[in-house]
């Protein structure tokens, strides 16, 4: 039988709830043998303002991992190092696994930027994209690919950075155990 394994990506810039219930709704559509967080250290299509050390991020992955009780995190981008993109950790990824079945999470956002992905047409050979609705309620998708829609949850990293810069707060926007670490560290303060 074959193995699936998810690989969900991003800069995890804080990892907040609306990622961890993409991750969770994900995790129960697909059932993966393996559920992999890919922190990128620099994603090319996003900008790189309140820039947060891998280390730091990747402690709160580790939080949001243990909240969720399921992943792992794979941290191939960041020892990389450079500009990350998706087809060289997927071939890394099928490297390793070259038998499993091979899903990318990526949210409406991103999936209206495919084009713009390097080797795009090359990735789609080994993936599948699993797209996930947000700043929409529903969406439609290339027939290649899973369209799971999922209850609203407009979160966003940049939010929960300029909140706490504002002294505001993070609870229910983020995990206990991840505004524990936030405040702890004083990260995103100035």
């Amino acid at each position: 039988m074959t193995q699936s394994i998810v690989i969900y990506g991003g800069q995890f810039n804080p990892i907040h709830l609306g990622h961890m219930i993409v991750a969770s709704e994900v995790y129960a559509h697909i059932k993966p043998a393996k559920f992999y967080f890919i922190p990128s250290f620099m994603s090319p299509l996003k900008s790189h303002n309140d820039y947060l050390d891998a280390s730091l991020r990747t402690k709160m992955i580790k939080l949001a991992i243990e909240d969720l009780g399921f992943g792992e995190i794979c941290y191939d981008e960041i020892e990389r190092q450079g500009q990350s993109y998706t087809y060289d950790t997927i071939m890394e990824i099928k490297k390793n696994h070259p038998l499993s079945k091979l899903y990318v999470v990526i949210g409406t956002d991103q999936y209206e930027q495919l084009n713009k992905w390097y080797k795009i047409d090359e990735l789609k050979l080994y993936i599948t994209f699993i797209i996930v609705n947000r700043d929409t309620s529903t969406q439609e998708v290339a027939s290649d690919m899973v369209a799971l829609n999922i209850p609203r949850v407009d979160i966003s990293s940049t939010m929960i950075r300029n909140r706490v810069k504002d002294n505001q707060s993070i609870k229910m926007l983020v995990s206990n155990s991840v505004e524990r670490f936030i405040r702890g560290e004083g990260l995103y303060e100035n």
